[in-house]
């Protein structure tokens, strides 16, 4: 009897703490004893390490919360501990001409998803957001998936991706190419 196959991490939806983007005026936590400064731009900061002798890792104050995420990746290793994803936005946040456009999927940098609880596991009709690249450490994701795309969403979510983010494929694609037709031009040896 074949054992049906476990589902990676690739095309889940799961809930993860996903922490928003830092941005200007910058919150830095220097630790109980000192007060949390704030720097107006990335400028002032570079020069602070510059001339300072500030360290260039610092903490970052940043706001976060919990959020549904589709997981692009499987790290079945466990060799890194973060995972790329996407992040989701809610469709009633957006004004009814974008809902709509949505829906048809003819805004190439969202891609929709309807309420459907037994595929999705959410309430709300949300779109994933193609600008909303994230990397999420596995401590930080729920342990149980509440959903998942299917092989053809992912493929059409990684064509969007492809385009979106102008990722050049042809050297990879010609390299492939030339191998495939040295293997099947090569001569048999005996």
């Amino acid at each position: 009897m074949a054992v049906p196959a476990v589902p990676g991490l690739r095309g889940a939806v799961v809930w993860a703490l996903v922490g928003f983007v830092p941005e200007a005026p910058f919150r830095l936590w220097h630790g109980d004893e000192h007060p949390a400064s704030e720097l107006p731009d990335a400028g002032r900061f570079a020069k602070q390490v510059r001339e300072q002798g500030l360290d260039a890792q610092q903490t970052f104050l940043v706001e976060g919360k919990l959020r549904p995420v589709v997981l692009l990746q499987d790290r079945p290793r466990n060799v890194l501990r973060e995972i790329v994803g996407l992040r989701m936005v809610r469709l009633e946040t957006l004004t009814e001409p974008a809902q709509a456009t949505i829906r048809d999927q003819r805004e190439p940098s969202l891609f929709h998803l309807p309420v459907r609880p037994s595929k999705y596991g959410l309430s709300k009709e949300m779109a994933v957001d193609l600008n909303a690249l994230v990397r999420v450490h596995a401590t930080a994701i729920l342990p149980r998936a509440v959903g998942r795309l299917d092989d053809n969403e992912m493929r059409v979510i990684g064509q969007r991706l492809v385009q979106h983010l102008d990722i050049d494929f042809e050297p990879l694609l010609a390299r492939l190419v030339e191998e495939r037709l040295e293997l099947l031009t090569r001569p048999e040896t005996s």
